[in-house]
């Protein structure tokens, strides 16, 4: 599998530079589409007062969401890059933020839900290989469900991205492995999340 994580950190560097914090920083379109997934991720289940893990966090803004409406959750974030672990300890010293590269594992740390926003759109060689492992492992972290969007159009507009996840393609992947699985396509054009539940969890 050949990946190439340099991409990604360049991307979120560059943006950086030149947005400083907020949804431009992390390469989103508006804030509207970023808070829209961020409500999708959230109507996996009842996170109020979970343990909830962020696999790439960014600056931190799901948490901040989150708080905004009320949602109190035990919260850790990880991020590849150490300026973006840096800046969100600074907006949100509440929560916990470290620098982990999802492709190299997880760890053996538990959480109830394990949440992911756009962390695996960026083109950094054997998309779909890779993801098919942190989709194993973010199910592994969990011990109620798991909940994670990408992007699929057929044609790219920015060459960074990848487009190219099939949602019926990783919907059948995930239920090799996860006893229940839902597809989401109802929020917004050429965007997909999958919730990955844990068997007896009354929310799948």
């Amino acid at each position: 599998m050949t990946v190439d994580q340099r991409r990604v950190a360049d991307f979120f560097r560059l943006h950086l530079r030149l947005y400083g914090e907020g949804w431009r920083a992390v390469g989103w379109r508006s804030r509207a589409t970023q808070e829209c997934r961020f409500a999708v991720l959230a109507a996996v289940g009842p996170l109020a007062q979970a343990r909830v893990l962020d696999v790439g966090c960014g600056l931190g803004d799901l948490y901040g969401y989150l708080r905004k409406r009320g949602i109190v959750v035990d919260y850790t974030g990880y991020d590849l890059l150490p300026e973006m672990v840096e800046r969100a300890r600074r907006r949100y010293p509440q929560a916990r933020f470290l620098v982990r590269d999802a492709l190299q594992g997880l760890g053996e740390e538990r959480f109830d839900y394990v949440l992911s926003s756009g962390a695996f759109n960026i083109n950094f060689g054997d998309n779909l290989r890779a993801v098919q492992r942190v989709l194993r492992e973010m199910y592994a972290c969990c011990t109620r469900a798991v909940a994670i969007n990408f992007l699929c159009r057929a044609e790219p507009e920015d060459d960074a991205l990848f487009y190219c996840y099939d949602p019926q393609a990783l919907l059948a992947y995930c239920q090799t492995f996860c006893p229940r699985v839902r597809l989401r396509t109802d929020y917004l054009p050429n965007d997909f999340t999958l919730y990955l539940y844990r068997e007896g969890d009354a929310h799948a």
